[in-house]
């Protein structure tokens, strides 16, 4: 849409302009007579200024309405009664006009047209007119013929001038339509035929004795072609060029309304412009009206034609009429296939005959339905779509058509089945997870329970299965995963549930069993499946599984406990080696809950620093003297004290280790600082350090701050490190002992001859002593084996310029066989149980224990 006004020049400023230019030549033509015209112009302008802009306009309006009555020099009063009547009639006209809608719409529907029309021959002219009639009664003229005939011809000047200028501005805010060559020439020979009608109008060219008949239809040919082959635009413009004749050759006396008279006949010639107006607006309204639907209906066969949904279309019988072409393109039929044929040929056997009537008995009660159907292709195929019915009716509601929207949702279901699979499904193996595992056991257990049926539960998992990730890497990792589910896969019926709960752990439903002997078959089975090995790749890898069985209703009722009691019973075949099953029993959960009761006690133990050190005296066998101490940890849960190999185990498991021993070791390195200060120089402190703190990247420098911070030389605390320990990561040992030992610490392995430690990898580690264990010494001098094995780990020691010292000596007998083999050092019962610190320090103090001054 585009203004009327200039670009850039308010509208109240152009109306303004419009007002005064065609109020004044309206007074200049009739020498200031406004009833001696048959058309008044500027109230068709200002009723279009104000339908149009709004009340926004009517400054200007009124200013050029004043304007141009000055300008010709009227009266006062005339000027100002007929100003008056303008603005009157302008607002209460076009608020009238403006609540229909948008004014374009009064050309393009025969509704607003009707309320137009109303209004400009019945409304507007009213206020007008009245400003007329005072005019001639304030000048004593009160003939009432003449009063009549004077309001009539106002009435009439001022609805043909809203009829023809109101509708030409409006129509000028559309943009033309059709720009074609040939659109052009018609265009040209519209406007020809115009000029020459116009000049027919005017009188000049018609002989005298055709000025009889009634020429004056001459016009309408062209109005009507005007409006039927073009838009408004062009057929307000040929009834102004026609009226504009007309009233022309009227007033020069050579028109057919030209009379005796030297003025026109008026009512003659208003009628005839009303009449051609009436006609131009009524044949553009319905024209425009029967446009637009045919545009919508256009605009609907081609939303129809490329839309991406199948639509079809049928009689109320269901006998197929049409359908799109995204329609035949999802079914692969042809138009000649399908029509005149039945709806019912799309049908799949997928739905009963029950489905089909449901959708009839929910057309005809709602008129329409919406649901998910199986239908066929032309190929047989059947796929699922989404069905929208819809009923279309006549005047009386009932059905002419119905009309059908397919939605493939294949790819839908496709996404969806995906999804399930994805939230349900592992991704490697394709097995259920631990999320379906859950709810299929539920269900397993509904159904047992109805049935008083017995069902079993297995928990798989695999031995020594991190090696291969750490050591193949994860891709291979992966491939036994999925030769593993494979071969477990095999090894069950349909009706059980194989799935993997996470990592290398799966379980396994197993139901309807009838004696626990079916659940040792399959436990079997499954361990024999891989005594076969897996080839991966290059490699050839022996798997073994440790399984649990749990049993409803014997062990427990719910998925819970089950799952508890089968993962206890796997940690049991665990435990006992791997490659095999156990089924749970009762007292299998007692050292579980013992340990998790441990477990919570010493997590407060270690937040509390509750954990205390006894030392176990070190004496030299040669002179006697005491030349060190072992701190060994001690916890008192309860009254009862908890044996260090316990906790130190659930230390390690849960992680406490590293804060425990921390502890420990600040305790330890104070203790010899203390004694130190008291004058007992030399005197050595051992601490056990665990593996896990070892592999700490940052354990060395946080024992070489927890040694400055006590005060205490690094020469005077011994780190024991067992035997075991040194062979997890020779390469990384080798470099950890070193740097120790170069840091001033000294360094004992502890529990030597029960690893398998080779003599190549002891001599190039940087230590001092080694700690034989006391396994080696309790049947000591009698077990001649134990006595070899002693006699050489001291003559090794030796050669390597090593301390030996023995430990768990408890008789005089083993002593004396110990120093008959130049063993060094001894610690155990036969001098002292482990004790405080301040007992040592009154042992020593007391004259008991003699301290060693050699280094």
């Amino acid at each position: 849409m585009k203004s009327l006004h200039l670009s850039g020049i308010p509208p109240w400023f152009s109306y303004g302009v419009l007002s005064f230019l065609s109020l004044y030549v309206t007074l200049w033509h009739t020498q200031g007579d406004l009833q001696a015209t048959p058309i008044v112009l500027h109230t068709g302008f200002a009723l279009a200024g104000v339908m149009l802009h709004s009340y926004w306009v009517l400054p200007g309006i009124l200013a050029g309405t004043v304007l141009a009555f000055q300008v010709h020099a009227d009266p006062i009063i005339v000027s100002s009664l007929h100003t008056a009547g303008t603005i009157g009639a302008t607002l209460l006209a076009g608020g009238l006009l403006r609540r229909p809608g948008a004014p374009h719409l009064m050309l393009q529907s025969t509704t607003h047209l009707s309320w137009f029309l109303l209004i400009a021959l019945l409304i507007a002219p009213l206020l007008p007119t009245l400003a007329c009639v005072a005019l001639l009664y304030l000048a004593d003229n009160d003939n009432l013929e003449l009063l009549l005939q004077t309001s009539g011809r106002a009435w009439l000047a001022h609805a043909i001038g809203v009829a023809l200028i109101t509708p030409l501005v409006i129509a000028w805010r559309t943009r033309g339509g059709r720009n074609s060559l040939r659109h052009q020439a018609e265009a040209l020979l519209l406007g020809l035929a115009t000029l020459a009608v116009c000049a027919l109008l005017q009188g000049e060219l018609i002989a005298k004795w055709l000025l009889e008949h009634p020429l004056s239809y001459l016009p309408f040919p062209v109005i009507v072609w005007a409006f039927l082959r073009f838009r408004s635009r062009a057929s307000t413009l040929v009834v102004l060029s026609l009226s504009a004749a007309t009233v022309w050759g009227s007033y020069s006396g050579l028109g057919p309304f030209a009379g005796s008279n030297p003025l026109p006949g008026f009512v003659p010639l208003q009628t005839y412009l009303l009449i051609m107006a009436l006609t131009m607006l009524i044949g553009i309204a319905q024209l425009g009206g029967r446009q637009q639907r045919m545009q919508r209906m256009a605009l609907a066969s081609k939303v129809i034609t490329h839309s991406p949904e199948g639509i079809i279309v049928t009689d109320p019988g269901g006998v197929i009429l049409s359908a799109n072409p995204a329609f035949f393109v999802s079914t692969g039929f042809q138009p000649g296939d399908i029509a005149g044929q039945s709806i019912r040929k799309l049908t799949s056997v997928h739905h009963n005959q029950e489905f089909f009537t449901n959708i009839w008995r929910q057309l005809r009660l709602k008129g329409q339905w919406e649901g998910e159907i199986w239908n066929r292709n032309k190929a047989g195929e059947i796929h699922p779509q989404w069905l929208s019915l819809t009923a279309i009716t006549d005047r009386d509601g009932h059905p002419t058509h119905y009309l059908g929207i397919y939605s493939d949702v294949s790819r839908q279901k496709q996404i969806q089945e995906r999804m399930h699979r994805l939230a349900y499904h592992d991704v490697l193996t394709g097995l259920p997870n631990r999320q379906l595992f859950s709810d299929r056991l539920n269900q397993a257990l509904k159904y047992a329970g109805r049935k008083n049926s017995r069902l079993a539960l297995f928990i798989v998992d695999l031995d020594r299965f991190k090696n291969i990730n750490d050591t193949l890497g994860h891709s291979v990792g992966d491939k036994v995963l999925q030769h593993t589910a494979e071969r477990m896969n095999g090894c069950i019926r349909q009706t059980d549930t194989l799935s993997r709960l996470g990592g290398d752990e799966f379980s396994i439903i197993i139901q309807d069993i009838n004696e626990n002997f079916d659940t040792v078959q399959v436990a079997e089975k499954l361990v024999n499946a891989f005594q076969t090995p897996l080839r991966i790749e290059e490699h050839e890898l022996f798997m073994t599984p440790s399984i649990g069985i749990s049993l409803f209703p014997s062990d427990a009722n719910s998925s819970e406990e089950l799952i508890k009691y089968a993962e206890t019973a796997m940690y049991r075949a665990k435990d006992l080696g791997g490659n095999g099953f156990q089924f749970f029993a009762t007292d299998m959960s007692d050292p579980i809950r013992w340990s998790l009761t441990i477990e919570n006690a010493l997590r407060r133990a270690v937040e509390q620093n509750s954990i205390t050190l006894d030392y176990q005296p070190q004496f030299d066998l040669r002179s006697g003297d005491l030349i060190g101490l072992e701190a060994l940890a001690r916890w008192h849960h309860g009254l009862d004290k908890t044996p260090p190999d316990i906790f130190v185990k659930v230390a390690e498991e849960t992680g406490l280790i590293h804060r425990m021993g921390d502890h420990i070791l600040q305790m330890a390195c104070q203790q010899a600082a203390h004694w130190q200060q008291e004058g007992f120089s030399n005197l050595r402190v051992s601490v056990n350090i665990s593996p896990l703190q070892l592999k700490q990247s940052d354990f060395i420098d946080r024992l070489q701050q927890i040694a400055r911070e006590a005060g205490t030389p690094p020469k005077l605390i011994e780190l024991e490190i067992a035997e075991s320990t040194l062979m997890e990561n020779a390469s990384l040992m080798e470099s950890l002992i070193n740097m120790l030992s170069v840091c001033g610490f000294r360094i004992a392995i502890d529990d030597y001859g029960t690893g398998y430690s080779s003599l190549s990898y002891i001599k190039r580690l940087a230590i001092d002593r080694i700690k034989i264990d006391n396994s080696f010494i309790k049947d000591l001098p009698e077990a001649a084996n134990d006595a070899a094995i002693c006699s050489a780990i001291i003559t090794m020691a030796h050669n390597l310029n090593l301390q030996v010292i023995a430990k768990g000596v408890e008789t005089d007998e083993q002593m004396d066989y110990l120093r008959k083999v130049h063993c060094d050092e001894i610690q155990g019962y036969i001098f002292s149980h482990p004790v405080g610190a301040q007992e040592i320090s009154e042992m020593i103090h007391q004259g008991y224990w003699h301290i060693s001054h050699h280094e």
